[in-house]
């Protein structure tokens, strides 16, 4: 625990990108997380140094510094490792680094995945300096392909790669031809191994749904496996006070994510046709950053309006009617869902899109599958306001109940101290879910009395 504060845990996050401008779902989820963890704990934020960043440059280190989470100290991982032996051991000993021990050579399924998800030797030799007891208490690995460094580190560590990584990929293989299956099946039972592995080295894995969460424990081999739903801005997102435009349809997320390209693409083409052809006046708003050129080429059909890259989506929201969620692949945040249910607007959404989530199927949200489904579900919104208020206030009502940052960031708390307590450190077994039968020791056992020096 801290020197100054000796009853706050201390945490080192490590995040591939900082937490700002939120244009992303896992940009706003780190975000709050860190904000709500900081009111509880000493947290600080490793970033790797972007090569070639200018002052101009979105990736620059400190560019944001003003708009990161407040109380959270942000540290700068250099761009490559110092050579051996040019450090001064006093000036090391002082800010509580050991020396960087020598990775084991990974086989040649850790290699694949390094192929697959990007490594960098930076991060890894840093973090054998820094992830230590004499600075730190437990890590905090945010995304995926950050798992990888797990071995990296002499404390607890808690992996936050948010979405399953094999979902997503059947998921997608379900809507591909045949010949594209030997190389997904092989990528899939890639990120199965790998998700095993990390999770049995790290104290605790969490997911944001319970349907990830499930997928993972098939082959997570008894490690501990944790659920943390996401949570909206609800101060940002407030309820709506503008009456939404009639027979107005929107979709709202980034449009160079492929399951969300894939499934506005073929809403717009399939379904919005029938939708635009049923109604007079009816139009269907795509909202989002960066759209792909399929996307962009939505723009040309009837009733259809593209608005890219805007400052702020609370208006675009404002005036719809009606929410679609039509992502038939991927994970995701659920961010969408969430946001449209808290401005005061009726969500129809694909099943995939809603699993995981506590939302009453046909009371908070409706769910449709088929084209036919879709046609007859956002239309009927789109004909009977009253019932599309009714729709639109449950949803409300169910996100402000269930969904605040501040009770996603009180459990990431408690997760993560939980790696401070008896029993659940992960040299203790399967009840840390790091340490079962035929797991790899943990670099933090206590036998080796690792010492930063």
């Amino acid at each position: 625990m801290s020197a100054q504060h000796p009853d706050r845990l201390r945490v080192l996050a490590l995040a591939a990108r900082a937490p700002w401008p939120l244009d992303s779902g896992a940009r706003l989820h780190l975000y709050h997380v860190l904000t709500e963890l900081a009111q509880r704990a000493e947290v600080t934020l490793a970033l790797p140094r972007a090569p070639r960043a200018g002052p101009a440059s979105p990736t620059s280190d400190r560019q944001h510094a003003d708009k990161l989470p407040p109380r959270v100290r942000v540290e700068t991982i250099p761009g490559a490792p110092a050579p051996p032996g040019r450090s001064d051991p006093q000036q090391a000993a002082a800010n509580g680094e050991r020396r960087p021990a020598r990775a084991a050579a990974p086989d040649i399924a850790r290699r694949l995945v390094a192929r697959h998800l990007g490594y960098d030797s930076a991060i890894d030799a840093w973090l054998r300096r820094a992830a230590c007891p004499a600075r730190f208490d437990v890590v905090l690995l945010n995304g995926a392909a950050l798992g990888q460094y797990a071995w990296a580190c002499a404390i607890p560590v808690v992996w936050n790669p948010q979405d399953e990584l094999v979902l997503p990929a059947w998921r997608e293989a379900r809507y591909a031809g045949w010949r594209r299956w030997p190389p997904m099946l092989r990528r899939m039972a890639l990120c199965a191994w790998f998700e095993r592995r990390v999770a049995r080295r790290a104290a605790a894995t969490i997911y944001v749904s319970s349907v990830d969460a499930a997928y993972a424990r098939r082959w997570a081999g008894g490690a501990r496996i944790e659920v943390v739903q996401n949570g909206v801005d609800l101060d940002y997102f407030r309820p709506s006070t503008q009456p939404p435009e009639p027979g107005t349809v929107a979709f709202v997320g980034s449009l160079e994510f492929l399951p969300n390209a894939d499934g506005i693409t073929h809403f717009a083409t399939r379904i919005w046709p029938r939708l635009y052809r049923d109604g007079r006046g009816r139009r269907l708003l795509i909202v989002g950053r960066r759209p792909v050129p399929a996307v962009r080429a939505l723009a040309g059909m009837p009733g259809v309006e593209l608005a890219a890259d805007v400052p702020d989506v609370r208006p675009y929201l404002s005036r719809a009617a009606v929410v679609v969620v039509p992502v038939r692949t991927g994970g995701g945040l659920k961010n969408k869902i969430l946001e449209a249910c808290a401005v005061g607007r009726p969500v129809v959404a694909h099943p995939v899109a809603l699993a995981g989530l506590s939302a009453r199927i046909g009371r908070d949200v409706l769910a449709a599958g088929p084209a036919a489904e879709w046609v007859e579900r956002v239309g009927r919104l789109l004909e009977r306001a009253e019932e599309a208020q009714r729709i639109a206030r449950r949803g409300g009502e169910w996100v402000r109940r269930t969904h605040s940052w501040a009770a996603t960031g009180a459990r990431f708390y408690e997760i993560l101290a939980s790696t401070q307590a008896p029993g659940t450190r992960p040299e203790n077994g399967r009840a840390a879910g790091g340490a079962g039968r035929g797991s790899e020791r943990p670099a933090c056992l206590p036998a080796r009395r690792t010492v930063c020096r």
